[in-house]
């Protein structure tokens, strides 16, 4: 405890109640000219006995346990809290996380402690706060951690990962989230999920869930650049049978805007996911009301159609998606056959992947992303459907449907050693599509799903029209 002497006592006291205790009665006294310290060692047990039962508020909030300072943040930095006074404006707290009997307490380092209610607001407990008679449990979370192994494999690869995934459990069976509207922290009954950053001491609230992880661990282990060559050889002699682009649209409302929510593995009666469909429609309709061109808001309609080939390939495509790994889902994408740049997506999964590259690996130097492989994945079967079936869409528009997903290099700027000329003068069109892809999931993840009637409206009204003018409203080969 190094403390100002004119306040003597004070840090020590401090440290006292949060279990610490004096191991040495050796004091330094240190000096820079303008102020005097004292500095006093003190210690605490990581592993503190079990206490007994806490009775109340004060016995329960000062027990006597081992602690951490902690940062809880969220995408916009430090997350507030609302008084309980009933402020609308949030407080930013520094955090020391404490260990107690059945959980953790999180409080200030002023001493007050978070507390959840049942009705879901998180607020501080006031040491002098009677509003609450009896709050024992109430400031207390369960961490559980959530793995990222694979129950059905036997891989000798399961590792544990420092980004895995945790919820903090109330007692209430509530899990503490931030608030994307109040940014303020609040209980759910939804999980909420969180990752420990032991680095910088933060607990980072983030919308990345178990699904979303086990399809990227997934994607990295399967994805190599044999799989690809193998999965091109059997998907695009395009004999999968013959519908129209608008036929496929209404095959894709089947499959869930956001497959890798929370919600997707609870019970969905409780939050309805708006379909892929109605963010297909919505996100033309975006593109229309920004003025953007024509063929960019036919692109917005079209670019999800490569998942409709689980309905197309339902004993192969369609079993494996339900089952191991869906390759036709939209997630960021990569270059196979050369080195993996580090700011890959979920990098730290990189070592499932066998493939094993120099620089441009087995392209020759600034060949042209239209030389090289991809991921497999919907919008890469897309790109080359499209291609297939000789539209009229400008280039463009197929660099936008295959490279939008590719962030490595329209966003970090990698891949420079095989991209040329051509492909900077497309990054704009490619960066701008996806700008306007992720606004749309933004503003669609509380939107009801559009019904059938709703969507041929719009198709009647306007897309069909745009649809026979690039060629794309006939019978396609899929």
């Amino acid at each position: 405890a190094e403390e100002d002497v004119t306040r003597h006592g004070k840090l020590i006291a401090f440290y006292l109640r949060l279990g610490c205790h004096v191991v040495s009665k050796r004091v330094q006294y240190i000096s820079d000219n303008d102020f005097a310290y004292r500095k006093v060692p003190m210690q605490v047990t990581l592993k503190a006995a079990t206490t007994t039962a806490r009775k109340r508020k004060r016995s329960s909030l000062m027990s006597k346990a081992s602690f951490l300072p902690v940062q809880l943040v969220g995408d916009a930095g430090k997350i507030s809290v609302k008084p309980s006074g009933g402020s609308e404006a949030g407080i930013k707290f520094d955090w020391l996380i404490n260990q107690a009997d059945d959980g953790v307490q999180f409080s200030t380092t002023h001493g007050n402690f978070l507390i959840a209610s049942p009705s879901g607001s998180v607020t501080i407990l006031d040491q002098v706060d009677d509003s609450y008679s009896d709050v024992d449990g109430w400031t207390t979370f369960v961490p559980l951690h959530i793995s990222d192994e694979i129950d059905h494999d036997d891989s000798p690869f399961q590792q544990s990962s420092s980004r895995s995934l945790w919820v903090l459990r109330s007692c209430h069976g509530t899990f503490l989230t931030a608030d994307s509207v109040s940014k303020c922290l609040s209980c759910t009954k939804l999980p909420s999920f969180w990752q420990a950053n032991g680095s910088n001491l933060s607990l980072a609230c983030t919308s990345d869930t178990p699904p979303r992880r086990h399809h990227y661990l997934q994607c990295w282990k399967l994805q190599t650049h044999e799989y690809v060559q193998s999965m091109r050889s059997t998907f695009l002699n395009f004999s999968l049978g013959k519908a129209t682009l608008f036929e496929a649209l209404g095959w894709i409302h089947a499959f869930p805007a956001y497959p890798f929510h929370a919600w997707s593995c609870e019970d969905t009666s409780m939050v309805s996911s708006p379909s892929l469909r109605t963010l297909s429609f919505l996100m033309a309709e975006a593109a229309r009301d920004e003025g953007l061109p024509d063929w960019v808001q036919l692109v917005a309609l079209f670019h999800e159609l490569g998942e409709a080939v689980k309905k197309l390939d339902p004993n192969n495509t369609g079993k494996m998606a339900d089952s191991i790994y869906d390759w036709t889902i939209s997630t960021r994408s990569r270059v196979v056959g050369c080195a993996i740049p580090n700011c890959a997506t979920f990098s730290e999964f990189r070592h499932l992947n066998t493939d094993s590259y120099t620089d441009t690996g087995v392209y020759e130097a600034n060949c042209a992303l239209d030389n090289v492989l991809l991921l497999w994945s919907g919008p890469e079967y897309m790109y080359h459907l499209l291609r297939h079936n000789q539209t009229a869409l400008p280039l463009e528009a197929l660099a936008m449907v295959r490279y939008y997903l590719l962030g490595d290099w329209h966003e970090h700027h990698e891949y420079t050693s095989i991209t040329n000329e051509y492909d900077e003068d497309m990054l704009p069109w490619v960066s701008d599509f996806d700008r306007l892809r992720r606004k749309t999931r933004l503003e669609c993840l509380d939107c009801v799903d559009l019904s059938d009637e709703q969507c041929a409206y719009l198709w009647d009204r306007h897309y069909s029209r745009i649809a026979a003018k690039y060629d794309c409203d006939r019978l396609f080969a899929w």
